[in-house]
């Protein structure tokens, strides 16, 4: 039998070549323009049936924390959960050391729901995680790069395409068809969720792997525990207080830091806090870091960490100071919606209200992605 590679070669190279070039960062991470009021249902719903089943059966959702404090779970599932972003991941790897690839697409829900005449999001959201053997990878990536648009120099956002086209377009019914046809309750191997509680000022994160149609509770990494809690200041601060729950014992500076960031700035040197920013990079780099290797916590807190740094520190040469830690790629990296220091702004990929949240470690693991697949710029 042909390996994974070979397979992959021939379609990029030979059968598919001109498509695969004209892909960008945009077309592997897809963030989904909010709808217009009357697009709504148009969206990927859990209850949305394909060749593998439905997308999200209530069976699976059942096992999730309460996503909404003020509203049932079945509520969410039935009326405001939809699917915001697409991505795909031909070689996920969690652990230490050499790992097999996993070839995934991987699903992220927030609750949506009208404000008015407008569309917005809760502060919560669900991933769910469709795994395919190397064959059938081989098909779902001869099928997406028809999906090619745009330049190869954009920087990750909301989909141009989707954005200029909206719901009712071609870009959005093709993908919605291929989301379809390969990703189900069939497939699904893993599902994590983050939830807002106590006045939104508590989020909490959890997952469980699905096993033979059962769910088994996921260890989170660093924390050892199947739970992982982020309490932290309203945004009006611009400061950490609060901190993460169990924190990793492996790095109690970051940890101290995300507690009381006024306090830690004025205990440690501008050297001890440049090393901290190391570790932020370290935690933003797909190639230092894994899913197997970092807790939720410091993952998510790990952007605003970094754009405080860069409010508090105008005065370093960021961009080589930290250039042996940083995550390199001729991809472009830039993060284009950093909007105001907001340190209860852990969304990763996704909304944070209306607004579009995209981390640099999201930006980083696309690129990722694009260089594995050899995708010509």
């Amino acid at each position: 039998m042909k390996s994974f590679a070979v397979i992959l070669c021939v379609f990029v190279v030979c059968g598919m070549g001109a498509k695969a070039q004209a892909l960008s960062l945009n077309d592997l991470t897809i963030l989904i323009p909010l709808p217009r009021v009357n697009e709504m249902a148009l969206m990927l719903s859990p209850q949305d049936q394909g060749a593998q089943g439905l997308l999200l059966s209530k069976k699976t959702y059942i096992e999730l924390v309460q996503l909404v404090p003020e509203v049932p779970n079945s509520i969410t599932y039935r009326d405001s959960l939809k699917v915001i972003g697409i991505r795909i991941d031909p070689c996920f790897t969690e652990g230490v050391g050499p790992q097999n690839c996993r070839r995934q697409i991987r699903l992220v829900w927030q609750p949506v729901f009208h404000a008015g005449q407008t569309v917005s999001t809760r502060d919560a959201a669900v991933h769910s995680f469709y795994e395919f053997d190397d064959a059938t990878f081989a098909k779902v990536w001869k099928d997406w790069q028809s999906l090619s648009s745009g330049s190869s120099s954009d920087a990750l956002q909301i989909h141009p395409q989707l954005q200029q086209e909206g719901l009712q377009g071609a870009y959005w019914k093709y993908l919605r068809a291929l989301i379809l046809k390969y990703c189900g309750e069939k497939n699904i191997v893993r599902m994590t969720a983050m939830n807002v509680m106590s006045g939104e000022q508590l989020w909490i994160f959890s997952g469980f792997d699905i096993k033979n149609g059962e769910p088994q509770a996921m260890m989170i990494p660093r924390s050892k525990g199947r739970t992982q809690g982020v309490i932290s200041s309203s945004s009006a601060s611009r400061s950490f207080t609060g901190g993460m729950f169990p924190p990793p014992p492996e790095d109690p500076e970051f940890a101290a830091f995300v507690q009381d960031s006024s306090t830690t700035k004025k205990r440690l040197t501008e050297a001890q806090i440049k090393a901290l920013m190391g570790k932020v990079h370290e935690y933003e780099n797909p190639d230092r870091h894994n899913p197997g290797t970092l807790d939720c916590a410091s993952c998510h807190l790990a952007n605003t960490a970094h754009q405080w740094g860069q409010l508090n520190f105008r005065q370093w040469d960021w961009a080589n100071d930290f250039k042996n830690i940083a995550f390199q790629s001729n991809w472009n990296l830039s993060k284009l919606n950093e909007g105001p220091l907001q340190t209860n702004k852990l969304r990763a990929f996704g909304y944070f209200v209306n607004q579009p949240a995209i981390s640099q470690r999201v930006i980083n693991e696309t690129a990722s992605v694009a260089m594995y697949l050899k995708i010509q710029q």
